[in-house]
């Protein structure tokens, strides 16, 4: 098993080449560019150039460059190249470059390559957005910008799942009676939160929660935390979590965020928003172009197996790194750790920064809104 999870790992690092050499012949307009740099390798009849490195290099953030900054790391990042180009001449040898399965899985990627460079197109085209649309959407959309209102309020919680046997919740409500006597009677809020309550993450700060946003810990907290009088302890009442004692602190009011500080935000959302409709048109023309004709009756009649397991090809094993569902992203190495070295003759296609595969539309901007606090 682990012999041919070997094989398929060489037959993935090989893609792009098989890829090139499917296409026009040496000389034609789409010829493979000569390897650029010193050999630090030779394997076979293939070389490994100080170029190939530094494009891996290059690919990888800095953070994971570092691994490979000194005289071990680049030894360990060639080994692994040499590796690579060995599994690659075995696979050629044993003629797995025309394994149907194989061959129909680079003709998928050669695809996916393809269409994600006309997307890349559309993708880097320049966005425009004026200071005026920015300042009509903040003005049609306060509400998103709104601050939360908040409450800061020290708690005594006596827990008590809201499935509790009878005899566990009337336990529990008059224990939490009992403090609530005490307290009233005049004792040391802070010592009886720490002797009495059941929440672990406060009890040895006086109960203090600092901002308490409503929804956070249940419309029974919200009813009492946002309605109670500033420095009054409340009754007993009870939440999810079980019988509560608070006190409120202070409290906050919404407020709207002004213009300068979300402005940013509000255009990357704006340009993400014409970039999508950019994409629909496209999309549309590309359709309104095509004979498409949808034969409904075969869609539906597929069956599909919602069991569970393995992703991947058929009779394909997974490979290490490859993440459950899907096949191990182009140019990783086993475990995610390393990018694959360009094919001889340039680099591999579909790398780099700003390659956008699989996505028929760019991701949406988070909602410029703002939800700070504790809770």
């Amino acid at each position: 098993m682990w012999k041919r999870t070997l094989l398929i790992l060489g037959l993935a690092i090989i893609a792009a080449a098989v890829i090139f050499a499917c296409g026009p012949s040496a000389g034609g307009p789409a010829a493979a560019k000569a390897k650029k740099g010193k050999v630090v390798a030779t394997v076979g009849s293939s070389t490994i150039t100080t170029g190939d490195i530094e494009e891996i290099l290059n690919r990888m953030p800095p953070f994971q460059r570092k691994r490979f900054a000194d005289d071990k790391g680049k030894k360990e990042l060639l080994d692994n190249l040499v590796n690579e180009e060995l599994f690659y001449q075995e696979a050629l040898r044993r003629g797995l470059d025309r394994d149907p399965d194989f061959v129909a899985r680079m003709d998928q990627f050669r695809r996916g390559i393809l269409a994600n460079m006309v997307k890349k197109t559309l993708y880097e085209q320049e966005i425009p957005v004026t200071d005026a649309e920015v300042k009509k959407y903040y003005d049609d959309n306060k509400d998103k910008f709104m601050t939360p209102e908040t409450v800061k309020v020290r708690l005594i919680l006596i827990k008590a799942a809201q499935d509790a046997p009878n005899e566990e919740v009337t336990k529990a409500k008059a224990k939490a009676d009992e403090v609530l006597k005490k307290l009233r009677a005049g004792g040391n809020w802070d010592k009886l939160c720490e002797q009495y309550s059941d929440d672990r993450g406060t009890n040895k700060r006086g109960g203090l929660l600092t901002r308490v946003r409503k929804g956070v810990r249940g419309q029974e907290f919200d009813d009492v935390a946002f309605t109670l009088p500033i420095n009054k302890i409340s009754d007993v009442f009870r939440s999810r979590q079980g019988f509560n004692i608070i006190k409120v602190e202070e409290k906050t009011a919404a407020e709207l965020r002004d213009f300068d500080s979300v402005k940013s935000t509000i255009e990357r959302q704006l340009k993400q928003q014409k970039l999508k409709t950019k994409m629909d048109e496209a999309v549309e023309t590309m359709r309104k172009k095509a004979a498409i004709k949808i034969n409904q009756d075969v869609l539906n009649a597929i069956q599909v197996d919602t069991s569970g397991g393995e992703g991947g090809m058929p009779g394909m094993p997974m490979m290490p790194g490859q993440p459950a569902g899907g096949p191990m992203r182009p140019g990783m190495m086993p475990g995610g750790a390393m990018p694959m070295r360009p094919p001889t003759g340039g680099a591999a296609p579909g790398a780099g920064p700003s390659a956008v595969p699989g996505a028929a539309h760019p991701p949406a901007a988070p909602a410029p809104s703002s939800s700070g606090g504790d809770e």
